[in-house]
């Protein structure tokens, strides 16, 4: 079973297939604060909705941190595959 469930919008018009997703992340903003937490709602190759709050202080650019704990399932020829844990 995927985390990801694809949306089907009648009239979306993005280029690549978004995802609905719960996942929490945090926004790294490079400038020594601490990092804020936030939910992506959805998620495409190409973007995602993020929930903030009330917060209206987000730079125009920040770093978007996806942590997930892994374990590997497969290696070779120097790369690995990973399950979701």
């Amino acid at each position: 079973m995927s985390i990801f469930r694809q949306t089907m919008r009648h009239r979306d018009q993005r280029r690549s297939p978004r995802f609905d997703v719960e996942y929490l992340a945090q926004l790294d903003f490079g400038d020594n604060t601490p990092p804020v937490s936030c939910i992506i709602g959805d998620l495409s190759a190409r973007g995602a909705r993020l929930t903030i709050g009330n917060r209206q202080d987000v730079p125009d650019e920040f770093v978007l941190v996806l942590r997930r704990h892994c374990r590997v399932v497969r290696r070779s020829d120097g790369q690995i595959g990973v399950e979701f844990v």
